[in-house]
């Protein structure tokens, strides 16, 4: 079974750089718990598959040929 965790970090700053340096300072410091904000803990999908959280849509023609075909 495969599980997947998101960890995720609110860092103060005024541009995404400056965010971007200080949370790599604090991994460098070993303090990265001082910016976590949540754990996201998904379980084992039901079908089996692997899911990168990414959809792909059906192009316009491929719903036309669904609907008309029964494809």
């Amino acid at each position: 079974m495969e599980y997947t965790i998101i960890r995720v970090y609110k860092v103060p700053a005024s541009s995404q750089v400056e965010a971007t340096d200080r949370f790599m300072k604090a991994r460098e410091l070993g303090v990265t718990r001082d910016y976590l904000v949540r754990d996201y803990v998904r379980g084992p999908t039901e079908s089996g598959i692997r899911t990168t959280g990414r959809v792909r849509l059906a192009s316009w023609w491929t719903l036309v040929r669904q609907q008309l075909l029964g494809r």
